[in-house]
């Protein structure tokens, strides 16, 4: 099967569009991740009034280990995907350049 030059541009645009995506992963993700690890220690160092504390205490000691456990898998989650996808796309958009030249 021959490819032809608008089959190699829209192979290059998808590839371009995944190294977009994996930008966006690389960078959200991990911190998102990281947002909610911290979360249970901002919770405990803020001044919350008397009737409240008692509650917030119990919360983030029973919750607070899980929401950092949970944070670290979303970070490390977050930098395996962006990274994969972003190796991915710089082969997809490898390729598309490569139709486009063998095209020419």
């Amino acid at each position: 099967m021959k490819l032809g030059k608008q089959q190699g541009i829209a192979i290059l645009v998808f590839g371009l569009i995944l190294l977009t995506g994996g930008i966006l992963v690389l960078v959200f993700v991990p911190s998102w991740g990281g947002w909610i690890a911290d979360y249970p220690s901002k919770i405990s160092s803020m001044t919350l009034p008397p009737q409240v504390a008692p509650i917030a205490q119990g919360m983030t000691g029973i919750f607070g280990p899980l929401l950092e456990r949970v944070g670290g898998y979303i970070k490390a989650v977050g930098y395996f995907v962006g990274s994969l996808l972003t190796i991915v796309s710089l082969g997809v958009t490898a390729a598309g350049a490569m139709v486009i030249r063998a095209t020419s």
